[in-house]
């Protein structure tokens, strides 16, 4: 049986209202995945800050970021019943939260 850290994960994102921003990654792990939507903010912060070398940010800015999304989800694979679960932006970020939690942690 595999473990909730070796699930099969999709995430769906839109950046705006226009379909066209419509885009999916899909990743062998919820780890995995957490760890791009932490790469996806700070890619964000890069191209928004391209001056500056060293950027600081807290769990909060994380949060933020993801709220100015017209919309992002995740599908996560169920083994047993070899289907995918719908996840909301709620628990994305709960999961983030742990994610990186247990990284400090080490």
């Amino acid at each position: 049986m595999a473990t909730r850290a070796g699930k099969h994960t999709i995430i769906l994102t839109q950046h705006t209202p226009s379909y066209q921003t419509r885009s999916y990654m899909d990743f062998p792990s919820v780890g995995a995945g957490m760890d791009a939507l932490v790469k996806m903010y700070e890619h964000k912060l890069k191209e928004l800050n391209p001056g500056i070398n060293n950027i600081t940010y807290d769990i909060s800015d994380l949060y933020n970021y993801l709220d100015t999304l017209h919309d992002i989800c995740a599908l996560v694979m169920d083994p047993q019943s070899n289907k995918y679960d719908p996840k909301d932006k709620e628990w994305l970020k709960s999961k983030i939260f742990q994610h990186l939690k247990g990284q400090a942690q080490g």
